[in-house]
């Protein structure tokens, strides 16, 4: 990630003093020689020690071979000899990270362009609001660079954290920080502790939006139907523009046996975010348990055009296989047992 960024800055140096040397190192560097480069660069400084591309060559040179403490003094040598040389900054910032300089490295990235390097050292000095911001910058410009991705998650880690510790210690009795609090619990499966805090939000505010749905999943988790089926219901009234609140209602429904009921509340999830997979599956089971074939038919048949494999493919064709045998169409049938299967079962691609 830096390295390249650096390599590239290499490049922009216009050659001068000892050409022949200078030139032999950029090329050195661009095939990855970098102990030759090492050689080439220390050339140019005996011959012109009062210009600085040579030390600015020889500290690039340095930080490719990972000898980040040699790269320093020759970058500030660079520098000393031309402050107008603005691209020292951010090779010179990386070697100082790279030695645990945070703070020295930190007032380098401040002066250059390199938004990864500028957020980790603001990770490491603790600037966690302005790390995240420019690692993300980062990670958008270069989404498949793990390094940026690491720091990234580890930036916005530390913050939620601290955000969190904020809550406990500031607002220990708001209706947001039980919520929080129980959040972490449910994470960790401490039901019982999550359980009573969902209750201590809803207790101070009945309508503080996702506590009741939070709460129902905790219930559907443990096969606690009717309580759950109590918690989504009250979800949908505090938000009746959520799709999935009105899905989970309406599968809980279905798991308490009142598909009468369920079909209205999926269909209005439907028609909040329309092709929605988990509720397509549920509204065919639900027109299934009615003998509405017609319509169970037709949810299924939309899920299996959205979703290939995996449980709810699979889970569509089989009730579609059921359907087709009661209608005595026994070749449908026998074609969506074979799609059953092979949701079920996906064959790797080659």
């Amino acid at each position: 990630m830096i390295h390249a960024i650096v390599l590239f800055l290499a490049m922009q140096v216009a050659v001068q003093g000892p050409q022949q040397h200078q030139e032999a190192g950029i090329a050195a560097l661009k095939a990855g020689h970098f102990d030759q480069a090492i050689l080439e660069f220390k050339k140019v400084i005996e011959l012109a020690p009062k210009d600085a591309p040579g030390y600015y060559g020889l500290g690039v040179a340095y930080i490719e071979s990972r000898k980040y403490g040699e790269a320093i003094p020759s970058l500030r040598r660079a520098m000393q000899l031309d402050p107008g040389l603005t691209t020292v900054h951010d090779p010179l910032g990386f070697a100082l990270l790279q030695q645990g300089y945070a703070t020295q490295a930190l007032a380098e990235f401040q002066k250059g362009n390199d938004k990864a390097g500028l957020g980790m050292a603001q990770l490491e000095v603790g600037d966690l609001p302005n790390a995240v911001h420019n690692l993300m910058i980062a990670t958008v410009e270069h989404p498949n660079d793990p390094d940026l991705t690491y720091y990234l998650a580890r930036a916005t880690g530390l913050l939620s954290k601290r955000l969190f510790d904020k809550l406990d210690t500031q607002f220990p009795n708001a209706a947001i920080t039980h919520l929080a609090d129980a959040e972490n619990y449910a994470a960790l499966r401490q039901e019982q502790d999550a359980e009573a805090q969902y209750k201590a939000a809803l207790q101070e505010r009945p309508d503080l939006r996702g506590a009741h749905m939070a709460l129902g999943q905790l219930y559907a988790r443990a096969n606690k139907w009717q309580d759950a089926e109590n918690e989504f219901r009250a979800e949908a009234k505090v938000e009746p523009g959520n799709a999935e609140a009105a899905y989970r209602l309406g599968a809980a429904l279905l798991q308490n046996g009142n598909a009468q009921e369920a079909v209205p509340e999926l269909a209005r999830s439907l028609r909040l975010q329309p092709d929605m997979p988990e509720t397509l599956a549920a509204m065919g089971k639900a027109q299934s348990m009615l003998h509405d074939y017609p319509a169970a038919e037709k949810a299924w048949g939309r899920l299996v055009q959205i979703e290939k494999t995996g449980s709810l493919a699979a889970e569509a064709h089989f009730g579609l296989a059921n359907i087709y045998r009661r209608q005595g169409k026994a070749a449908e049938a026998a074609r969506e047992m074979q799609a059953f299967q092979n949701a079920k079962n996906p064959q790797p691609q080659q």
